[in-house]
């Protein structure tokens, strides 16, 4: 789940649209509130804070998503999501295929390890305004259970997230236009994860869900309860979309910076 909150949830709403092109530039300001007093006493709950938010560069040809450590940039027509790594100064360049596979690989190994997993969505009544747009949103819940070594007995884990859509917010007109031509845009983000929710029981249904929302997405919310420790641990994190400006975004904002080697 770890991966998910810290990787995962830096989501844009997207299409290719050849025809009409609106960069888009803004930020995903992240808030997150635990009650894990290790994490507060050591730090890293600020940590996770400073390197939560992003910013967000849109195009018609890829989607950049940047914070203080990580770039990631996904390229729409070709699916490859290169992740650069600023501290290491590295970059990967990953193909869907191999998201796939390694996705696969990694529900395996949950699954061998004894992890039971369970999602639910449903769409959300009442659409409301983010960011001063307005939106309509899904929410999903999934449930994990462990049974391996190591772990306490009857440990399990509950997130509730919400996924919040505009189609009025800047950048949305052309995500609409896209899927108006070619059928349901899924946004990439929920793509990459839907690799890894895929296998788990209604996990298709919520992507199938999601591709009803088109538009840009504005905000998500992420609730988690783990129980079966000492302290019952839980975890709030908001992520919303702020400072829109469609500004024309030079192909230079996308390069490799000099000096990083490829890992492979």
């Amino acid at each position: 789940m770890s991966a998910m909150v810290n990787s995962k949830i830096l989501v844009v709403y997207l299409a290719l649209c050849a025809a009409a092109r609106a960069d888009v530039r803004y930020t995903l300001k992240c808030e997150i509130e635990s009650s894990d007093k290790v994490m507060a006493r050591t730090g890293a709950l600020q940590d996770a804070m400073r390197d939560c938010s992003s910013q967000i560069l849109q195009t018609a040809e890829k989607q950049l998503t940047r914070n203080g450590k990580v770039t990631q940039i996904l390229e729409y027509g070709t699916e490859n999501l290169i992740t650069i790594h600023h501290e290491k100064k590295t970059w990967t360049r990953n193909g869907a295929a191999q998201s796939e596979l390694a996705a696969q690989a990694s529900m395996q190994q949950l699954k061998q390890m004894g992890a039971v997993f369970r999602i639910v969505s449903n769409p959300i009544a009442e659409p409301k305004q983010v960011a001063g747009f307005d939106a309509k949103g899904i929410v999903s819940v999934l449930e994990m259970s462990f049974n391996y070594p190591g772990v306490p007995s009857g440990m399990s884990s509950r997130a509730q997230m919400e996924f919040w859509v505009s189609e009025t917010a800047p950048g949305a007109k052309e995500i609409i236009a896209a899927a108006s031509k070619n059928g349901a845009v899924s946004s990439p983000t929920l793509k990459i994860m839907g690799q890894f929710l895929a296998t788990v029981p209604g996990g298709q249904e919520m992507l199938n869900d999601a591709e009803k929302l088109v538009g840009q997405l504005v905000e998500m919310t992420m609730r988690m309860e783990t129980k079966g420790l000492a302290d019952v641990l839980s975890l709030k994190m908001t992520m919303r979309a702020e400072d829109f400006k469609t500004v024309a975004i030079p192909a230079s904002e996308f390069a490799i910076p000099d000096g990083y080697v490829e890992v492979k």
